[in-house]
């Protein structure tokens, strides 16, 4: 009989033992914590995308006020060079009003501004941005 219970006595105390607790707690909340880091640096990228997005298509516009840019086609192109490097699929819309408004619009696919491909829910959403300015 003395056998028998000498031969347990290793699991009991393996499982009267605490030490590993925090370990499995751990474990289990690290895959949640990953992903909401991974969504928090994906929205930051789209929001920092947008700001880029803007200040290019301010540009552009403020180009074409001052005469730099002559056409509207002028202004897409000078938009699109300036955004192949953040997007490959960027669409660029200038349109000059009759009361000297010129308005630019310029978007891009989400999935291009992303990294972890967490807002991959939204793969066919794009991300627009327009500025106005008026023409000198």
């Amino acid at each position: 009989m003395r056998c028998r219970f000498a031969c347990f006595r290793p699991f009991v105390r393996f499982s009267r033992d605490e030490r590993g607790a925090a370990t499995i707690e751990a474990v289990l909340w690290l895959p949640f914590f990953l992903t909401i880091l991974a969504l928090l640096a994906d929205v930051s990228l789209i929001f920092h995308g947008q700001s880029r997005i803007l200040s290019v298509v301010q540009s552009a516009n403020r180009n074409m006020a001052v005469g730099r840019l002559t056409t509207e086609s002028e202004t897409e192109a000078f938009v699109l060079t300036r955004l192949q490097t953040l997007s490959s699929n960027a669409q660029a819309d200038t349109v000059l009003s009759s009361s000297g408004l010129i308005m630019t619009t310029a978007s891009v696919p989400l999935t291009d501004l992303d990294i972890f491909g967490i807002v991959g829910a939204f793969a066919n959403t794009r991300l627009t941005v327009r500025a106005e300015h008026l023409q000198e």
